[in-house]
């Protein structure tokens, strides 16, 4: 099971859990959809594993992708003398939500003193793209969201859980990182003192 599987599944379970009036809770469904997450999680099967993580005083790496408009974005241009928070994310993903309105607060707050949130999204599938412009624009995201691959979670050292976020000062250097949800309050202690 690799990332497209991990996708259905928490779409599934969130559908489950979160709203409780689904055919699947009533029949107690949810309790296999947990146990394959957890299956998943333990085994460690959400992604392809062959490398090791970047750490914090590593050179972020360089990359070309796709924008929601279809054009090739590269954070060369993006990171120019930006304090950049890159933010690895899903819509599928629980946690990914709940930090989003955190991040487009801390963007319109350090918009002017050089810092930028970008948003690599890592969702999958037929329709990925327009489900991605409909969440970024429901959720008015106010910072660059780009489409994720293989590739570009590689580079980072295997991304293998989200959200995963970076702190990339003005130099390209990693100056933090974190793979899980995040607050408001780390996340501003994060990059504050770079700007």
């Amino acid at each position: 099971m690799g990332l497209v599987g991990l996708e259905v599944l928490s779409e599934w379970m969130t559908e489950a859990c979160f709203r409780g009036k689904t055919k699947m809770m009533k029949r107690g469904m949810w309790r296999y959809g947990l146990a394959a997450v957890l299956a998943c999680v333990v085994l460690g099967l959400v992604l392809p594993t062959n490398g090791d993580p970047l750490s914090n005083g590593t050179e972020a790496p360089k990359w070309t992708l796709k924008g929601l408009d279809d054009k090739e974005v590269t954070s060369e241009k993006l990171y120019k003398d930006k304090v950049v928070v890159l933010n690895f994310w899903a819509t599928w993903c629980p946690p990914c939500v709940k930090e989003i309105p955190d991040f487009v607060e801390l963007q319109k707050e350090y918009k002017d003193k050089d810092l930028l949130f970008i948003g690599i999204s890592l969702d999958r599938g037929a329709g990925n793209v327009q489900k991605v412009k409909d969440f970024v624009e429901k959720n008015g995201m106010n910072y660059p969201v780009v489409m994720g691959n293989t590739g570009v979670t590689q580079k980072y050292g295997n991304i293998t859980g989200i959200p995963t976020t970076y702190v990339i000062d003005k130099e390209g250097v990693i100056r933090f990182s974190k793979v899980g949800l995040i607050s408001k309050n780390d996340m501003e202690k994060a990059f504050k003192a770079l700007l």
